[in-house]
């Protein structure tokens, strides 16, 4: 059934959470027919209203016109049931990162679909295959994991299982061309593989700040001037410690030992209930109190760690092109995507040769 589509024309995202949204809002500068499932009414309500709002803050300022704005409001539906899915040509996933709600929703989902209706989860860290409901969608699911700010992020992860089917990962690739995204294509098995790069180098600076001579502060100032903008544990704060301790013990299932300190730290924070921005407090406080970095610097620190995490970096680098993921050039530009840098790994290396 799915040969009878040779596009995707109406799209359906599922979740109201930051992901969620975010992914709508990319989405409906398209013209795509869309639909935003939320969790409830109250938020489905909320939702509907500031999309109503916005329009008419661009109606406002010339940005669209009173037909634009009359098609946008045609075009879309942001509602709590399911059955408004009935006519998707895809739907996005975008829930909260656990396993069970997810393999949940999607049997949920699966009665209201269409059976041309490819299905695509946006999950981080778990790989389609533990999350497909029934067989019969097999061929149907895929993975498509985007990346916050995704206005921003010129780069998605296409995550195909062992049953994927030829039409669906044609119809996702020429999705991603439509709205100027270049795409990674992983096997399973390779998956997520720019999480994986980024989290040798987190998991290198976590060993770095537990050898005692430098903060967290100092350490991200330093990567914060030198490799990534949004820092190493800043980051963590931003995404969520709950978040980052789930995804990394999914990356890392089959080898954990490299991560044993890290886990068992962002294990510790769970507990405590310090989960970064969102509860004010995580490896930064952000209720306003002063934090010292009064910890003793040495001569030449910045070189010391700059060359470490730079070696971690390329050598994951390396590793993901012998693999035959993706080639040098892709990598770079997805790592820059990602990262928010104008370098990625092998530009790094190139450039330190070259002093």
């Amino acid at each position: 059934m799915i040969d009878l589509i040779t596009s995707i024309g109406h799209i359906g995202i599922i979740g109201s959470g930051k992901m969620g949204a975010d992914i709508f809002s990319a989405l409906t500068v398209y013209d795509y027919k869309m639909v935003w499932l939320c969790i409830n009414h109250e938020e489905a309500e909320k939702q509907n209203e500031a999309f109503l709002k916005k329009l008419n803050r661009q109606l406002k300022c010339g940005a669209i016109d009173q037909t634009e704005l009359q098609k946008k409001q045609e075009s879309v539906i942001i509602t709590d049931s399911p059955d408004d899915l009935s006519d998707c040509d895809l739907v996005i996933e975008c829930i909260w990162e656990n396993l069970a709600k997810k393999k949940e929703l999607f049997k949920r989902i699966e009665p209201y679909l269409s059976k041309h209706c490819i299905i695509a989860s946006n999950s981080s860290s778990f790989i389609p295959s533990l999350l497909i409901p029934d067989s019969l969608m097999n061929d149907r699911f895929i993975g498509l994991h985007f990346f916050y700010p995704v206005k921003l992020k010129n780069i998605v992860e296409i995550i195909k299982t062992e049953y994927t089917s030829q039409t669906t990962l044609n119809l996702i690739t020429k999705l991603c061309d439509q709205i100027g995204k270049k795409f990674l294509l992983q096997e399973e098995k390779y998956a997520f593989i720019l999480n994986k790069l980024f989290l040798e180098v987190q998991n290198e600076a976590f060993k770095i700040y537990s050898e005692g001579i430098l903060s967290y502060q100092q350490i991200d100032n330093i990567v914060q001037n030198n490799l990534f903008p949004d820092g190493i544990f800043k980051f963590f704060d931003q995404v969520g410690i709950d978040v980052m301790l789930q995804s990394i013990k999914n990356y890392s299932e089959k080898n954990i030992k490299p991560y044993e300190q890290l886990l068992g730290k962002l294990e510790e924070m769970q507990s405590k209930h310090l989960l970064g921005i969102k509860t004010r407090q995580g490896f930064y406080n952000y209720n306003g109190e002063n934090q010292s970095n009064a910890i003793k610097e040495i001569p030449g620190f910045e070189k010391v760690v700059l060359g470490r995490l730079k070696n971690v970096y390329f050598t994951k680098a390396q590793q993901i092109v012998a693999d035959q993921i993706c080639d040098e050039q892709l990598l770079d530009f997805a790592a820059k995507e990602y990262m928010n840098t104008d370098k990625g790994p092998f530009a790094f290396a190139h450039e330190n040769l070259n002093r």
